[in-house]
């Protein structure tokens, strides 16, 4: 018999674990209510209900949110395996329909693969769940493990480093980098008469996409290889600043070539071929708990539909 802490868990119904896997997650009524497609005041019930069968506050307001009391804590890990066996169960033979949804799907994404995939997973998700909400979260890769563990997102979408067992992953799409000018620019062929050279190209003035401020990336080190060193004019935050940052000077940018079609259609520039070999890998994460579940495996089917 399963038992959370010597109570029967045939006493506590599944949407009632569900609230409590969701606050423990969001730390927040409101959150937690739009995460499982509850009403706010019928989380607040919900929470009263499992107050009154586990005989404790189980939450408490803080500055900072709803904070777990200790018997939460202990609590936590049962409640969710419970759901997990629970759902597998019920899963075997059960059906997920996208068009009468109202579920929240939560993506943590990094910068480059939220720009290069929003466009198509919107569309598609509008178009296959109009009721549904889908929630893009800009998420390191430092804590999507976390993240996924906590059930925070539902997947992880970006260049992937090492990550627990518990956590699945498969390879959505590979990205050449390509030079990004303005229209004009000294080093395009139709200006200079020659292809772009590692030599021409590491003497420009550069823009680097930084989300996190730093002021060199993998590139540079790949350049060293070659004998030559750039010199970073500018730093961004996000790949939407490139286009303007190009517009008015001769600064180059090197960006996914995804990313660089998307300027394209929105800006005066060129492209052109990097001339060393250079390419990001972007894959779909999610952790195991999660990988029989219809309406999950829908999710994922999406994303990787839109990275075709």
């Amino acid at each position: 018999m399963l038992s959370i802490l010597s109570m029967d868990i045939r006493a506590v119904d599944l949407n009632l674990l569900k609230a409590f896997d969701a606050l423990h997650s969001e730390r927040a009524v409101t959150r937690a209510a739009s995460r499982i497609g509850l009403s706010q005041p019928a989380m607040s019930h919900a929470l009263s209900r499992l107050r009154g069968l586990f005989g404790d506050d189980l939450f408490v307001r803080t500055q900072s949110g709803m904070e777990p009391t200790a018997r939460a804590r202990e609590i936590a890990p049962l409640v969710s395996s419970a759901i997990e066996r629970i759902e597998a169960a019920l899963n075997l033979g059960a059906g997920f329909d996208p068009g009468t949804s109202t579920a929240t799907f939560t993506a943590g994404m990094g910068e480059y693969a939220e720009v290069a995939l929003v466009g198509r997973l919107a569309q598609a998700f509008s178009r296959e769940a109009p009721n549904a909400i889908l929630r893009l979260l800009t998420l390191h890769g430092a804590d999507a493990a976390e993240n996924l563990e906590r059930g925070t997102i539902d997947v992880f979408v970006a260049h992937v480093r090492a990550l627990p067992p518990t956590i699945e992953t498969t390879l959505l799409f590979r990205d050449p980098f390509v030079v990004v000018a303005r229209k004009g620019h000294p080093i395009t062929p139709e200006i200079s008469g020659a292809p772009l050279t590692v030599e021409v190209y590491a003497a420009q003035n550069h823009v680097l996409v930084s989300p996190r401020g730093d002021t060199s990336g993998a590139l540079d080190h790949i350049l060293v290889d070659y004998g030559q060193r750039r010199r970073v004019a500018l730093l961004v935050a996000t790949y939407l600043a490139v286009p303007a940052a190009l517009a008015g000077s001769d600064l180059i940018a090197t960006v996914p070539s995804r990313v660089a079609s998307l300027i394209a259609a929105h800006a005066e520039i060129v492209t052109l071929p990097l001339p060393v070999d250079f390419s990001v890998t972007v894959s779909i994460a999610w952790h195991r708990r999660t990988a029989s579940e219809p309406a999950q495996a829908w999710f994922r089917k999406l994303l990787v539909d839109a990275a075709e």
